[in-house]
């Protein structure tokens, strides 16, 4: 089993975060798509090659996916072993635009099961861990869900397909469960990065998040805060969240439950 050591990859993440800060977060926002989409290949480019060269090295045989992008590659484990997925920057287009609310998101899954989470704000300086079966954590301290139980009372989390011109359908689901979601419920926010907003769910600033879609690799580490954090997780149908998954609705068990029942109606 792998022994993920919570302060030097705390470090790592936190270095590579506040560099990208100084690098890319105070340049003139991209004037086109294309040199949105250049600036992002840069920036990703670069973090992870720094946070691999500086962990790879202390895990030597723990390979490192790189499905992050597609989705029919991530309907099973990739590795038989352990194997780290890593999103360098989610939410990349509020660092390119110069504002908050993106993060670096690193999940150790071993024999299929994630065992070990880490989400890094480098605007807030916040870094979020979790190991299984000991708790979820905010610099150091432990964190847990709301326990709101009430649809009406809750502020909820969601966000948009990341391909909007290949998943016109996620599109539409998306679309029509705002639509649902949002008379029965306090508020609704799209906020950014997904991992960062799980994060949030799982210490207690909003209620829940759910999202379409199949993949799983956007979800990984934010499931493992929430269900370490006292919170349930599973896909848009209350199957177990799972490989193959269609989505994922996370949060207090209570209210997981009843927003499932809402977009099953």
């Amino acid at each position: 089993m792998i022994q993920a050591n919570v302060d030097e990859i705390r470090d790592v993440l936190t270095r590579t975060g506040q560099l990208l800060l100084q690098k890319y977060n105070r340049e003139q926002p991209p004037q086109t798509r294309e040199l949105l989409i250049e600036r992002f290949n840069d920036a990703n480019g670069w973090a992870e090659r720094e946070i691999r060269k500086a962990l790879e090295p202390r895990y030597p045989g723990v390979c490192w996916s790189e499905a992050e992008l597609d989705a029919g590659k991530q309907a099973d484990p990739e590795f038989g072993g352990a194997y780290w997925v890593l999103d360098p920057i989610d939410g990349a287009v509020h660092l390119h635009q110069g504002f908050a609310f993106w993060s670096t998101s690193l999940c150790l899954i071993e024999d299929g099961v994630p065992v070990f989470a880490a989400v890094y704000d480098a605007n807030q300086g916040e870094f979020f861990y979790a190991l299984r079966g000991q708790g979820a954590f905010l610099n150091g301290k432990r964190i847990g869900v709301a326990r709101k139980t009430k649809l009406k009372d809750a502020l909820l989390l969601t966000a948009p397909p990341n391909k909007v011109d290949v998943e016109p359908e996620n599109v539409r689901y998306t679309s029509w469960s705002f639509g649902k979601l949002l008379p029965e419920s306090t508020a609704v926010r799209m906020l950014g990065s997904v991992a960062l907003q799980m994060a949030y769910v799982a210490c207690g600033r909003m209620d829940a998040y759910w999202e379409y879609g199949r993949e799983i690799y956007d979800w990984m580490a934010g499931a493992l805060l929430i269900e370490e954090a006292g919170g349930s997780v599973s896909d848009v149908d209350g199957k177990p969240f799972a490989w193959g998954t269609s989505g994922v609705i996370a949060g207090y068990e209570p209210l997981r439950f009843s927003i499932q029942k809402v977009l099953a109606e």
